[in-house]
């Protein structure tokens, strides 16, 4: 909402009437030619303040007055034409005019600067025109003179299309929006203000060519070098009185004295080639301003009260709408926090004269107002603004408006203002103001207005609220409902309140104003709860209301761009630092900025905390509680804390004094799409972007957006929460179409935004904005927004049934929602376990959607008294058979989120609850497309459904498709078309369904068309049906034909009833059987004594039949064939004792084969003993077996000798758990006992096995002699005994020839821990090796193995010692053998005989010492010594040469020596005795003792004899 403020210009004389005007393209800065009576004519220049510029000398002249003005486009240079002939030049910082030397005698009519201003051209009414060069001096150069010799209506320059500057300055709107440049403007009214103003041309050529045009309709070109050329004569065509350069191509429009509009296509030379012309119907001629671009458009003005829009490029045109917008087209569900009406723009146009009122004034109807005209146009690119002025002094105002889609061109554009100023007006203009704002200078007959657009001021705080209802007055409320209407003494531009003062500003001064505080009463209170809980609105009928009290304080002169108020100081914005004043008007302090930091430009105050930012990008923010504000950081610039920074838009502190929240725009001045959130304490800098939220909204739908914050307030009371406005530019992608609606629109909404600790920006809820509203303040628990003039509240979600609370239900509640936002399940029911407001339970219920916290939304919905959804909740978390999901899913249908609980089920894929929902909720045609899909089990369901819902709605057809496809048409179809028979047999004769047709069929035969029946039986391939009807019609041999070769149960029975019935009883028999009624047919059989084919009809039959046949044998005396089905029949007991009667062995067999472990046991019992009595025990011991009575099989295996076989033995094993495990093992081991006695040792072995008995599974596998078996069961077995035995068994076979029978006993003793019998086996291979091969070596490595099993033993020491002895000797022979080897005789000698003198000890041999001692002493040639050591060899064994103890050529050598007989020495070495035996012995006695204990004194004794 918007209002425009008219400033009266008033000249140094007061008598002087204005003639002509100009506003700087650039600056804010004016010009007006005015004339006087007294004192002649004169030009003053004035600020936007519309005050005259001090320090600068007016010229005036008394005869003269000024014909031409014109501004430089870039520099504040004032160049003016008088009517002598004279220019004066005024440049910015001079005092006085300049004169500049003109040639013009006649009066200066036109006064034009090129695009750059780098030349000036100058008219007179003679025709002479001269250009001029403006130097870096301010000189101005003569350049050319053309002495034209008629008078010029205007000079048009050339001018540069769409420069690469203006490109790159415009950006800025195409950056908001991509496609449209002018969006910018529609989000929002900010402008860079760092950015130089002058760059709008800087880098681009300057265009020096322009066109003449003359009053007798010829039209010259002078180009860059000042040559003048005729381009176009009108000849009999009115001439031109308007030119524009078209802004997109090197074309003009031009507009002619007789309303003709030509378009003409510029080449490089200037020639004009005509590319389009329209004549205007109107009334009058064209004038100067009658045509003005609007964009792309072009405005007309045709001698009427109506504005024509010419669109160039679509070939279209229409006329805009001059009626104002009522209230009723804005609509709003919120609720006015004030009783003052919503009213239009039109209503707040004020004056600052004497002569106009502040009263608003009627709008009348204006196209009906007698001989008003529009004379005047002008268009603002930046406010998207088109202004006409009209004959009787109203200016109205056209918006162009992009925020919505439109139907037609035309409807884009909405009339916003009527104003009203004295006089007829002859021209506006647009023009920029000191913030960049766009002002209108509107010149009148006699008087020049300025016109500034301000927008609405509201100021809100949580107790009172200001609005602003007409340029002078403000209405102030309370939230009591207390009010009372400010009127101030000037138009108020700036405006700040507290709970103490008002203060206004109309920017050159500051009006304070002190407010009476308001003490709420205990009775008004209780009204304003009664009035709430009843949720009736606030009754108006209270006059008796008193209105606040306000005093003014006082007004003094400050210079003012925007005001804050703290307690009772109040905050001023200057043009470049802040000044404090108290509200008396005393100056307090004076913020100034640093030159590096640059001039203030932006200040707001958030509770005690200033926040400011500069024009050099830098931000501070102070404390203002004290005297002197403090300052809370150093400034930061924006470049230090942003990557990417060009300027700052918004800053704001929160009321902590901890974050700042910042909008910016980058380094090429473009606004971020973003708000930024700094933690000065910390240093952290959150950022909240909005190109996520356009993303997913261009992912969603064909459209992309841009979209702005536009305004920031922080919460006066929580520090973490602050709201954003948000503007949104949504742009469809898809290609515009001829006369379509426009391709973008724009969408506001408002976010609640909250810190975290966690270092992040969340978002805590979103809300719309209708059209013409505005954010004004964040209060917890609610968002004031301004609608047009009146206030409004919205409160936040989860406090739309908590507006009036406490500050704790307050605090908890905001707590919840934050905690919620965060996702903290926990905390967030924690803090409102207390609130009873369903809002905040539903809320949290739906949060648990989310989180899946079901223990939580049973509370939740307990708390909402919802006791359906309760009940349904429970029984979901009970099902075990429900998904998480969709446990969460009931919860999501009961809160009425069924897209959430749509997308739960498809998450947990539980199809088949998908579609039951989709068909809840009536979306039958997604139900149907999933069942095809996923839910193929509810397909014929769905189709049900869906065929239901066509029924109602009348579509028989679609009906009659669905229900076809549930493949039960008959039930359905035949109650969808019963009630009209025709459809119904039209249908059934296109139909091959067999139960419709069936239907048809008895439906047919009810009637009693047999034969239309029987054919349509026959369609349907009803055999029953068709026997039924031959039947009855006395066909019988055709239903006989058709039950025979159908088959057909039904047609059987009802045919053999019907041959029962008439006698024939063989043939009754027959279709009774085929139709698998056997009762019938025994019956039938029974009765006519037909035994035979009672006996096959038997056989066949159930087993109640057999029953019934065999009792009817038995009373016959057939006892085979009774036995034979009592059996079948399952009747044992039955059977067997027919079958003992009647002496049927046979059949026992059979019925024997039958029995089984479930079997009756006295049954069992009595055929073993039949089996038995017979001696057929072999038959009774497997019956018995198979039956599982185990006990008594083994017992008649045992007594009558029935050899087990392998398959018998198996029988007879019992499965684990089949009986007791004491019993089974009893049975195993008993059946291992009997496979044993039979020889069947393998066998044995496995039940012994079984049994748990390896013991004596080895013991049986032993005696099989199974070498392999018996190694494979040990290494399997892994218990010590076993490992014993085997190794046992393993020494006793050939080990010496085989390595892998010693390498296992050695194993098995290891693994048995049998450490003696090692150590005895050990000791057995070292006598082995000493007595067959004289190896002391080998002997010596079995001795040392045993010596190591020894040590292992604790109680063989002893024998340890004794056999540490023995390896001392043997070590002692092995060192006499490597001597005798060496030659060293007399050692052997020596060493030979000192051994001979000890005792012989196995088994240590003296026969291979005395050997050894006859070989050293043949080598030394003692022969004689070495026959008598022959001879004690002798003695010592007498099988020495058999044995190889001595060779025959040793031998031979003695007895040739000492003359004896050698056959008689060598034959005596040969004899065969019992004392190698007695050797053996020996040997075996010494190794048994050393597996005898030591635990005495007579154990050592006895094992020592047995060694010796």
């Amino acid at each position: 909402m918007t209002l425009y403020f008219d400033t009266k210009i008033e000249f140094l004389d007061s008598d002087a009437v204005s003639t002509i005007s100009s506003w700087h393209p650039s600056e804010p800065l004016f010009a007006v030619a005015s004339f006087s009576p007294e004192r002649g004519g004169s030009v003053t220049i004035f600020a936007d303040t519309g005050e005259p510029q001090r320090d600068v000398t007016y010229p005036v002249h008394a005869t003269s007055q000024a014909t031409a003005l014109c501004w430089h486009p870039e520099k504040a240079l004032l160049a003016s034409g008088w009517e002598h002939g004279d220019i004066h030049v005024w440049f910015a910082g001079h005092r006085e005019f300049a004169s500049v030397n003109a040639p013009h005698k006649a009066a200066i009519v036109l006064l034009q600067f090129s695009e750059q201003g780098g030349r000036m051209v100058t008219a007179d009414a003679m025709g002479l025109v001269t250009g001029w060069r403006c130097d870096g001096q301010y000189q101005f150069l003569t350049m050319f003179s053309h002495d034209l010799r008629e008078v010029l209506l205007l000079i048009c320059f050339r001018r540069t299309v769409e420069s690469e500057v203006r490109e790159e300055m415009a950006s800025l709107a195409k950056a908001a929006v991509a496609g449209d440049e002018n969006a910018l403007d529609t989000l929002t009214n900010w402008r860079p203000r760092t950015a130089a103003r002058s760059m709008t041309h800087s880098g681009v050529r300057d265009n020096h060519c322009f066109y003449a045009c003359t009053q007798g309709g010829v039209v010259y070109y002078i180009n860059q070098g000042g040559a003048c050329v005729e381009v176009m004569k009108c000849g009999s065509l009115p001439p031109i009185v308007q030119m524009l350069w078209h802004p997109k191509k090197d074309a003009v429009i031009c507009l002619m004295e007789d309303l003709t509009v030509t378009l003409f296509l510029v080449e490089s030379t200037g020639i004009l080639t005509e590319l389009d012309r329209v004549k205007m119907s109107g009334r009058g001629g064209g004038r100067h301003g009658g045509i003005a671009w609007s964009g792309n458009s072009l405005a007309i003005i045709t001698g009427d009260l109506f504005v024509r829009i010419w669109d160039i490029e679509r070939s279209d045109n229409y006329l805009l709408k001059m009626d104002l917008p009522s209230n009723n087209h804005i609509g709003s569900s919120l609720t006015s926090l004030s009783n003052g009406t919503m009213s239009s723009s039109n209503q707040f146009f004020s004056h600052d004269s004497s002569e106009s009122s502040s009263v608003p004034r009627k709008t009348p109807k204006y196209g009906q107002l007698n001989g008003e005209i529009f004379t005047c146009l002008a268009y603002s690119s930046t406010a998207q603004t088109l202004c006409a002025g009209s004959s009787q002094g109203n200016l109205f105002t056209w918006k162009r408006s992009s925020s919505r889609l439109v139907s037609a061109p035309e409807d884009a554009w909405q009339l916003t203002n009527v104003s009203s100023v004295r006089g007829a007006i002859r021209s506006c203009e647009w023009g920029f103001n000191e913030l960049a704002k766009p002002c209108m200078l509107v010149n009148c007959l006699s008087n020049v207005y300025m016109l500034k657009e301000q927008p609405l001021l509201a100021v809100h705080t949580r107790d009172l609220w200001a609005v602003q209802r007409s340029a002078k007055s403000v209405q102030l409320t309370h939230c009591s409902g207390r009010e009372t209407t400010v009127q101030s003494e000037f138009p108020v531009t700036a405006m700040a309140l507290n709970d103490l003062s008002l203060v206004m500003s109309n920017g050159r001064s500051i009006s304070s104003y002190s407010l009476q505080k308001v003490e709420k009463s205990l009775d008004e209170f209780d009204e304003i709860l009664e009035t709430v809980e009843s949720s009736a609105p606030p009754t108006t009928e209270t006059p008796t209301a008193t209105p606040l009290s306000v005093k003014l304080l006082q007004t003094f002169p400050a210079e003012c761009l925007s005001l804050d108020l703290y307690n009772q100081n109040i905050f001023c914005l200057a043009s470049s630092d802040i000044m404090v004043y108290s509200v008396g008007g005393v100056v307090l302090h004076r913020i100034q900025p640093s030159d590096i930091e640059g001039k203030i430009i932006g200040m707001d105050l958030s509770g005690c905390y200033l926040s400011v930012f500069t024009m050099n990008g830098y931000v501070k923010a102070y404390d203002v509680s004290r005297h002197d504000p403090k300052l809370l950081f150093p400034s930061k610039s924006g470049h230090d804390i942003f990557d990417d920074f060009g300027e700052f838009i918004l800053v704001k502190c929160n009321s902590l004094g901890s974050h700042l929240a910042m909008v910016i725009a980058s380094s090429n001045f473009t606004p971020i799409s973003g708000l930024f959130c700094w933690d000065f304490e910390r240093n952290n800098l959150f950022e909240y972007g909005f190109l996520e939220e356009e993303a997913t909204l261009s992912s969603k739908k064909d459209i992309s957006s841009s979209s702005l914050p536009v305004r920031i307030f922080w919460d006066a009371e929580e520090p973490r929460l602050l709201a954003v406005e948000v503007k949104s530019m949504m742009q469809k992608n898809s290609p515009p179409q001829k006369n379509s609606q426009p391709s973008h629109f724009v969408q506001s909404k408002i976010l609640l935004l909250f810190y975290s600790e966690k270092g992040s920006l969340n978002v805590l809820e979103s809300q719309p904005m209708s059209p013409g509203s505005q954010l004004l303040n964040l209060c917890v628990p609610n968002v004031i927004r301004l609608k047009i003039n009146a206030m409004e509240e919205q409160p936040l979600q989860d406090f739309v049934d908590l507006q009036q609370c406490d500050p704790v239900t307050r605090k908890q509640v905001l707590n919840f929602s934050l905690y919620v936002a965060e996702g903290n399940m926990d905390l967030a029911y924690r803090s409102i376990r207390s609130i009873q407001s369903k809002v905040i339970w539903t809320n949290l219920a739906k949060m648990c959607v989310h989180t899946n916290r079901l223990d939580v939304a049973k509370v939740c919905m307990g708390h909402l008294e919802q006791a359906r959804s309760v009940r349904a909740l429970r029984q979901a978390i009970e099902d075990d058979d429900l998904e998480t999901e969709a446990k969460v899913a009931v919860l999501a249908i009961e809160l009425g989120m069924i897209e959430e609980a749509k997308d739960l089920y498809r998450r947990c894929k539980r199809f088949d609850l998908l579609n039951k929902l989709l068909q809840s909720i009536g979306h039958l045609e997604e139900a149907l497309q999933l069942a095809e899909t996923e839910d193929r089990i509810h397909l014929k369901h769905t189709y049900y459904q869906k065929a239901q819902e066509l029924r109602e709605r009348g579509d028989i057809k679609g009906a009659l498709e669905y229900f076809e496809k549930t493949q039960n048409p008959a039930q359905n179809i035949t109650q969808l078309l019963l009630e009209n028979p025709a459809a119904m047999k039209r249908y059934i004769q296109t139909t091959s369904d067999p139960k419709l047709l069936k239907w048809w069929g008895q439906y047919i035969e009810s009637s009693g068309d047999m034969d239309a029946a029987l054919a349509v039986y026959h369609k349907a391939e009803d055999w029953f049906s068709q026997v039924k009807i031959l039947c009855y019609l006395g066909k019988i041999s055709k239903a006989d034909a058709i039950a025979r070769q159908s088959g057909d149960r039904a047609a059987c029975y009802h045919l053999a009833r019907h041959y029962e019935n008439v006698g024939k009883f063989q043939e009754a028999i027959m279709f009774f059987t085929r139709a698998q009624t056997f009762s019938n047919a025994i019956r039938i059989c029974k009765e006519n004594d037909f035994q035979e084919e009672l006996w096959t009809v038997a056989s066949s039959s159930r087993q109640r039949d057999k029953a019934i046949a065999a009792a009817y044998f038995e009373e016959c005396g057939n006892f085979k064939h009774a036995v034979e089905l009592y059996h079948r029949a399952g009747m044992l007991h039955k059977a067997l004792e027919m079958a003992f009667e009647s002496q049927q062995p046979e059949i026992l067999e059979i019925i024997a084969s039958d029995l089984v472990p479930e079997s009756d046991a006295e049954l069992i019992n009595r055929c073993a003993d039949f089996f038995c009595s017979i001696e057929q025990f072999q038959k009774a011991v497997h019956l018995l077996a198979k039956t599982r009575h185990l006990e008594r099989s083994l017992g008649i295996c045992l007594e009558k000798g029935v050899p087990v076989t392998e398959e018998l033995a198996e029988m007879l094993t019992p499965e684990k758990g089949e009986f007791e495990e004491a019993t089974r093992v009893h049975i195993l081991v008993q059946l291992g006992e009997l496979l044993q006695q039979q020889g069947d040792y393998h066998s044995a072995t496995k039940k012994f096995t079984q049994a748990g008995d390896k013991i004596r599974a080895m013991k049986s596998l032993l005696k099989s002699g199974n070498t392999d078996k018996i190694i494979f069961f040990a290494n399997m077995s892994r218990q010590r005994e076993v490992y014993i035995m085997a190794a046992n068994y393993l020494q006793a076979l050939d080990w010496q020839s085989d390595a892998q029978v010693l390498k296992h006993i050695v194993t098995f003793y290891t693994k048995g821990q049998a450490f003696d019998s090692l150590a005895n086996f050990y000791a057995i291979c070292a006598q082995i090796e000493i007595e067959e091969f004289q190896d002391y070596g080998k002997a010596l490595t079995a001795m040392q193995e045993a010596s190591k099993c020894l040590e292992r033993l604790s109680h063989a020491q002893h024998v340890y010692n004794n056999l540490q002895r023995t390896v001392a000797d043997v070590k002692a022979i092995l060192e006499i053998q490597q001597a005798l080897r060496e030659g060293d005789h007399q050692m052997v000698i020596g060493s030979c005989r000192s051994m001979l003198i000890k005792p012989e000890l196995p088994p240590i041999r003296h026969a291979h010492i005395l050997s050894m001692l006859v070989r050293a002493l043949v080598y030394a040639k003692d022969y004689s010594e070495a026959g008598k050591a022959l001879k004690q060899l002798a003695v010592k064994d007498n099988t020495w040469s058999s044995s190889g103890l001595l060779d025959r050529g040793i031998v031979h050598r003695i007895a040739q020596e000492c003359d004896l007989d050698f056959d008689l020495i060598w034959n005596s070495g040969r004899q065969v005795t019992a004392s190698t035996s007695g050797t053996a012995a020996t040997g075996m006695s010494s190794t048994s003792a050393m597996t005898t204990s030591d635990d005495d004194e007579a154990d050592d004794e006895e094992i020592t004899e047995e060694l010796h």
